[in-house]
């Protein structure tokens, strides 16, 4: 009988919509990468190389955001559901969106000039689909977490329901307690940070 607990990877995958998508981000960077070196040491040029920088931001942004989820329990915590990330969504989707255009009006079709003749070598029709499929994906990612942040800011009155209240208005977990556990000992101390004189010695202890 086949048993879930043999595939943690697949597991991993499906732990939350949004963990899957900041996962399929991170794990598209490296043959991309790859295909992208080759195309622009090939073709002598920069437009196809270029397009490693979104690519880059967008995989640094999803690998922070994975390593936060692991910070709190709630399902998307560090993965969705602040200013901050709707603005770093916004800029890493205009990024592979604006690599996605100049990608298509460059290589047109897949077809490359050198020394004055058309060449279509394999490594361009791979790189131009792959590259392609690539930027169209990150950059449909960014946009899907976009959208559900707007909607949930007209729909909830600027409230991000998608996250647990430990990370409604904050981008790193540990800030949001640093400062509701100085907000809960703040009446007990004075502004010195002794216990104050009202308090009895039951309360103390």
């Amino acid at each position: 009988m086949y048993n879930l607990s043999t595939t943690p990877f697949i597991l991993t995958l499906t732990t939350s919509v949004p963990h899957a998508l900041r996962v399929l981000c991170l794990a598209s960077f490296t043959p991309a990468f790859i295909l992208l070196l080759i195309g622009g040491i090939a073709s002598e040029k920069v437009n196809p190389a270029i397009g490693i920088l979104p690519l880059f931001f967008s995989a640094v942004y999803s690998a922070m955001s994975l390593v936060y989820e692991k910070k709190c329990t709630c399902s998307a915590a560090g993965l969705t559901g602040t200013p901050l990330h709707m603005m770093l969504d916004m800029l890493c989707g205009i990024g592979l969106l604006l690599c996605l255009i100049l990608g298509w009006v460059s290589m047109g079709g897949g077809f490359m000039i050198l020394d004055g003749r058309p060449y279509l070598i394999w490594t361009f029709k791979l790189h131009f689909l792959e590259k392609r499929l690539t930027d169209l994906c990150c950059s449909s990612v960014h946009a899907y977490f976009v959208l559900q942040q707007a909607l949930n800011v007209f729909q909830k009155e600027s409230k991000y329901s998608c996250v647990c209240a430990q990370h409604q208005y904050v981008s790193l977990p540990h800030a949001e307690r640093q400062a509701r556990s100085k907000d809960e000992t703040g009446p007990l101390l004075d502004n010195k940070g002794q216990p104050t004189t009202a308090m009895g010695y039951e309360e103390m202890v």
